[in-house]
């Protein structure tokens, strides 16, 4: 039953959307996924409560629980957001950097564009990534949600690795579910990217050059055809 309400006889009246309020709900669940990114990379995510980031986003506690139901579905959006690279419901293999990627004209460009993006991905996400992983065996729902993330990336692995079978550049006896299985367990690993950057002091773009010599090295043939 709609809760719109109309005179006899006259057509229901659409419910009024205000582009301004709509425009602050959305700057506000910016404002407390921000502060709870920053109160659970400064605290740890066990420590912090929904209090806090509500304190912290300068929000009451209630509203912060009507926009998230749990501190799990909080980092999971940030996480989430980190990973696509932006809000909205397209998944990251339904954006722009990931479809360009897999129509580049080469298959050296293709992986080019694959380590690239994969870098990218981890600047902006490894160490929320981190975060989930780290507290999913305490927290049911971030272990759910770490789950169906997994799924996700082997899926997306999966085409990236049939894209290259398609152009004819797997090597010999490797199959798509072999080079995706190599693909889910080297490449988008924040552990890997995290040490790197921050225990051996390695820059983005040389992570990126690293990914694309294992994909290079692992997965295609010698001879593997130019586009």
């Amino acid at each position: 039953m709609s809760d719109v309400k109309s005179d006899a006889g006259s057509p229901p009246r659409r419910p009024y959307r205000s582009p301004k309020r709509a425009q602050a709900a959305l700057e506000r669940r910016r404002r407390m996924r921000a502060a709870a990114e920053q109160l659970f990379m400064r605290d740890g995510y066990e420590p912090t409560t929904m209090l806090s980031i509500a304190a912290e986003a300068g929000v009451a506690e209630k509203t912060l629980y009507l926009a998230y139901s749990s501190k799990a579905a909080l980092l999971d959006e940030i996480i989430r957001i980190g990973v696509r690279g932006g809000e909205g419901d397209q998944p990251l293999t339904g954006r722009a950097p990931w479809t360009e990627m897999l129509a580049a004209a080469s298959v050296a460009e293709v992986v080019a564009r694959f380590a690239a993006g994969g870098a990218a991905l981890m600047s902006r996400a490894a160490r929320v990534l981190w975060l989930g992983e780290a507290n999913a065996a305490s927290d049911r729902q971030l272990q759910e949600a770490r789950n169906h993330a997994h799924a996700n990336i082997r899926t997306d692995m999966r085409e990236f690795a049939a894209a290259l079978a398609e152009r004819g550049a797997l090597a010999p006896g490797l199959d798509v579910d072999q080079a995706a299985a190599i693909l889910f367990a080297t490449c988008p690993n924040e552990t890997i990217f995290l040490r790197l950057i921050d225990e051996c002091g390695w820059t983005p773009d040389e992570y990126a050059k690293l990914i694309e010599k294992l994909v290079t090295g692992l997965l295609l043939a010698p001879d593997a055809p130019a586009a």
